[in-house]
């Protein structure tokens, strides 16, 4: 058979197939060739990507199983829900003001890419968002996200969160929100976020948003806690001396998390924090059916914490950290100031490529958190759509989402 011919049989066979498909099915046929046809591409300054080209590639089947307290039928319409998370992620990384600029900007085409069948109406995506999802389970989606994280890069070999950084910085407030409060410190009417990064990717693994007054030093434990929950095996962290009480240092150590801090001029030595009385605090406890003649020292702090002697073992491991400043300041302080550094360029970053503070169109508490929420939800969604298809560098940068 001539070749001609063969070609023309070939264009026969496909136009017969092509008639059979229900528009559904070509639907999906078009999306599967195309995607054939394509590969992700991570964007970079070299290489500027549209946001909804990335977003594309984001497989959120782990997120789902969130949705079913709002779903009696959750199994049977599981799969519409795919991309609406896409959208969800394409609102929080393309730095729109609101939910509607965003509906408004993607084209019937973009919501073809994310995976709908025709372009959905706003309420749905508003519903789906603000009611369904809401503001209050953003950390619910956030958290999950990072799990995801910890389990695919722990796959390569990567273990997230092992070292941290941790630090609070202030966001102004809209003039006239009358739920702003005034803080000295920062001199200025706002709030505050309370944040904690791996020290070596700088992926957001906990957040909090706070008033401008609040004690940041008591998010530490919780944090901690929170992070060993997502199956993060935090081993050591990085927080400047607010964070540093006795009972944070206690505790941190007693959850085997090394934790390092600023050393202030005006810390003398504790007199209590020593091994001596430390064994003297020990023996108090003679008569209990659970004291060990001769424990080791180790064994004597962590008696003690459970006993509720938090103080005096936060003064004995804060002792030991004041000793290892004295006997090698520069690397010491080398340590504090790679906290500080890296904090300083998250939040830079942080504020310059997410809506966190790029005029704000709510006033309040509520508008606050909702900005907070999305900031953070960008940078791990980001890292997430990263790791999926296979890159691991600049896992949240934003930067060239265009």
């Amino acid at each position: 058979m001539p070749e001609y011919e063969i070609e023309q049989q070939v264009e026969k066979y496909w136009e017969n197939f092509e008639r059979q498909l229900s528009t559904e099915d070509r639907q999906k046929l078009d999306s599967l060739l195309q995607e054939i046809e394509e590969k992700f591409i991570d964007p970079t300054e070299e290489h500027p990507m549209k946001t909804v080209d990335v977003v594309k590639w984001f497989d959120p089947t782990s997120l789902l199983e969130l949705l079913k307290p709002q779903y009696p039928r959750f199994h049977a319409i599981a799969d519409r829900f795919i991309p609406r998370f896409r959208f969800f992620a394409y609102l929080t990384i393309s730095r729109k003001k609101n939910l509607r600029q965003a509906y408004l900007s993607l084209s019937d085409e973009d919501y073809r890419k994310l995976g709908f069948f025709k372009k959905p109406s706003y309420e749905l995506l508003r519903e789906f968002i603000y009611e369904r999802i809401g503001i209050k389970l953003f950390p619910v989606v956030f958290h999950r996200v990072v799990q995801q994280l910890v389990v695919l890069l722990k796959e390569q070999g990567i273990h997230l969160g092992a070292r941290t950084l941790q630090d609070a910085t202030d966001i102004r407030a809209l003039k006239h929100d009358p739920e702003a409060k005034y803080s000295g410190y920062y001199k200025e009417f706002g709030y505050k976020l309370d944040a904690i990064i791996d020290a070596e990717r700088e992926i957001p693994l906990d957040y909090l948003p706070m008033d401008i007054t609040a004690d940041e030093g008591k998010n530490l434990v919780p944090s901690q806690e929170h992070l060993a929950s997502l199956g993060i095996q935090e081993k050591e962290r990085i927080v400047d001396d607010k964070y540093a009480t006795y009972e944070n240092i206690a505790q941190s150590e007693h959850h085997r998390v090394s934790l390092y801090y600023k050393i202030p001029k005006h810390w003398v030595y504790n007199e209590d924090g020593t091994s001596g009385i430390i064994k003297q605090w020990y023996q108090k406890y003679h008569l209990e059916e659970d004291f060990i003649p001769g424990a080791d020292l180790e064994f004597m702090l962590r008696y003690l914490y459970k006993k509720g002697d938090v103080e005096i073992v936060g003064a004995l491991y804060r002792n030991q950290r004041m000793a290892e400043r004295e006997e090698n300041p520069e690397g010491y302080d080398e340590k504090c100031n790679e906290r500080s550094s890296h904090m300083e360029g998250f939040f830079g970053r942080v504020k310059t490529t997410t809506i966190l503070d790029d005029h704000p169109g709510r006033r309040g508490w509520k508008g606050f958190v909702l900005r907070v929420g999305l900031s953070m939800l960008a940078l791990v969604f980001a890292a997430l759509i990263r790791v999926q298809n296979g890159v691991f560098d600049q896992l949240t940068n934003v930067t060239y989402f265009i």
